[in-house]
């Protein structure tokens, strides 16, 4: 059985996680931006995402967000709200994984990428701070050149721009 129920594999194909959307006094958004990326053995290029943390047992959907903004970008931030939910789905080992992400709309507290968990495979990316204007069609784009919805955060975009 997998020791984290949470993360979704090939044999439990389910995954649950936690996204946000950090808003800084410009209203831009806090993003990874990869130019060249390979995750369990696909490439993807000109990448744009926003933070996604998997859940860890015994931990708060609170407690992954803190954990995941320091680890990924070196921010922390306070919830300002929830947005909700994207499912969508990615292949694994030969099966699909259904992927459901939580997001908040998080304001940016203090901002210190030094403090990014080098060990992940996001402190490969560029940290932008992008317009929500910009990101929401580079995320449709996204999704669609490289045949991922899991790459589409573009709902929870346009649900933040309307707050």
């Amino acid at each position: 059985m997998n020791p984290n129920y949470y993360q979704g594999n090939a044999d439990h194909p389910w995954h649950l996680s936690v996204g946000a959307v950090v808003l800084n006094d410009k209203k831009e958004v806090c993003c990874h931006y990869f130019k060249e990326v390979t995750i369990k053995n696909d490439t993807f290029s000109d990448l744009h995402i926003l933070m996604r943390e998997t859940i860890e047992q015994g931990e708060t959907l609170e407690q992954t967000l803190s954990r995941g903004l320091l680890e990924e970008f070196g921010v922390t931030g306070k919830i300002r709200t929830y947005v909700g939910s994207i499912k969508a789905e990615f292949p694994h080992k030969g099966k699909v994984v259904e992927k459901t992400t939580l997001y908040f709309l998080v304001d940016l507290i203090n901002f210190d990428p030094s403090k990014r968990q080098s060990t992940d495979l996001e402190s490969q990316s560029e940290i932008q701070w992008q317009p929500l204007d910009f990101l929401i069609p580079k995320m449709k784009e996204q999704a669609v050149r490289l045949g991922r919805s899991d790459l589409d955060e573009s709902l929870t975009l346009e649900r933040v721009k309307i707050l």
